[in-house]
C-alpha cells in the first residue's frame, strides 16, 4: 500500500510537471499570448487599486475653518469617516472666540457640525459620534458658552445665542434616534443643562430675560444644578422674565411637557417616571444611566 501511494504521488507530480513544460513551450511559441495575459493582469490590478482608492476617498472627513477676526481659536479633530465640520468666526467684529469640533467619539459617520461665531469671548464645543447627526451652534453675543455632546442616529441640535446676549450657558447632551432639539437664548445669564434621549422626540426651549434656567431635580452643595432629562415625544419650555426655574426629569417614552413662565421668580418641577417612587423628586439620581436611561455613556 505505501508503494502504491508513492506511485500515485509520482504520477501526479509527473503529470503536473509535463503540464508546466508544455505551458512554457506554448508561451514561447506564441509570445503574444503571454503579452495579452500580462496586460489583463495589469488591468485587473489597476481596477482593484482604483476601487480601493475610491472607497478611501469616499470615506474621508471634511473640515473647513474661516477665521477673520482677532485672537480667535478654531480646532477640528476628526477620525476616518465621512464627517463634515465647519467653523466660521466672522460676520462682523469677532475677537477672542473659541470653537472646537471633535468627530472621533465611537463610530462616527455622516455627521455634520457647524459653529458660527461673531462678537467677543464666545466658546462653543461640539463632540459627535453615531450616524447622520447634525449640530449647529450660532453665537452672536458676548461671553456665551455652548457645549454639545451628540450620539445616536439621524438627530439634530440647533443652539442660538442671539445678538446682544451675554453670559448665557448651554450644556446639552443627546443620544437617541430621530431626535430634534432647538434652544434659543436672549438676554443674560440664562442656563440650560439638559439631556435628551429616546426616539422620535422633539424639544424646544426659549429663554428671554435674565437668570432663567432649565436644569434637573435634586442636586447638592457641590452640584446645585444637575442635568435635566427628557426622553418623551414633545417638550416645549418658554421662559420670559427674570430668575425663572424649570426642574425636569421625564423618563417615560411618549410623554409630553409644555411649560410657560412669564414673570419673575417662578419655579416649575416636572417628574415623570414609569415606576412609582416615594418622594420621587428628592430621590432622583444625578446620572440617568443609573436609572436605565437610554444609552447614556457619560
Amino acid at each position: 500500500m505505501p508503494l502504491l501511494r508513492m506511485g500515485m504521488d509520482i504520477r501526479v507530480f509527473s503529470t503536473s510537471y509535463r503540464g508546466m513544460v508544455c505551458y512554457k513551450k506554448f508561451l514561447i511559441q506564441y509570445p503574444f499570448i503571454n503579452n495579452l495575459i500580462e496586460k489583463i493582469m495589469k488591468r485587473i490590478a489597476f481596477i482593484v487599486v482604483a476601487m480601493f482608492v475610491t472607497a478611501m476617498a469616499y470615506a474621508q472627513p471634511h473640515a473647513d475653518i474661516t477665521s477673520l477676526g482677532n485672537n480667535n481659536t478654531a480646532t477640528i479633530q476628526q477620525v476616518a469617516g465621512e464627517n463634515w465640520a465647519f467653523i466660521m468666526q466672522d460676520l462682523g467684529m469677532s475677537e477672542n472666540n473659541t470653537a472646537t469640533i471633535i468627530q472621533s467619539y465611537g463610530n462616527s459617520e455622516g455627521n455634520h457640525a457647524n459653529i458660527f461665531q461673531t462678537m467677543i469671548d464666545n466658546v462653543a464645543e461640539i463632540t459627535q459620534g453615531g450616524l447622520d447627526n447634525t449640530t449647529t451652534i450660532n453665537q452672536w453675543g458676548i461671553d456665551n458658552f455652548a457645549k454639545v455632546w451628540q450620539l445616536g442616529e439621524n438627530s439634530t441640535i440647533t443652539i442660538n445665542q442671539h445678538p446682544m446676549s451675554t453670559l448665557n450657558t448651554v450644556d446639552f447632551r443627546q443620544n437617541g434616534i430621530n431626535l430634534s432639539a432647538v434652544i434659543d437664548q436672549y438676554g443674560t445669564q440664562n442656563k440650560v443643562k439638559l439631556m435628551q434621549g429616546g426616539e422620535d422626540g422633539d424639544l424646544n426651549i426659549l429663554q428671554r430675560g435674565t437668570g432663567n434656567k432649565v436644569v434637573g431635580i435634586g442636586g447638592g452643595f457641590f452640584n446645585p444644578d444637575p442635568y435635566g432629562y427628557f426622553m418623551g415625544d414633545h417638550l416645549d419650555i418658554d421662559q420670559i422674565g427674570r430668575e425663572n426655574t424649570v426642574r425636569l426629569w421625564s423618563g417615560v417614552a411618549g410623554a409630553t411637557v409644555d411649560i410657560l413662565q412669564n414673570g419673575n421668580g417662578n419655579t416649575a418641577t416636572v417628574y415623570q417616571t414609569a415606576t412609582p417612587t416615594f418622594n420621587a423628586p428628592m430621590m432622583v439620581p444625578q446620572n440617568p444611566y443609573l436609572m436605565g436611561g437610554p444609552g447614556f455613556p457619560w
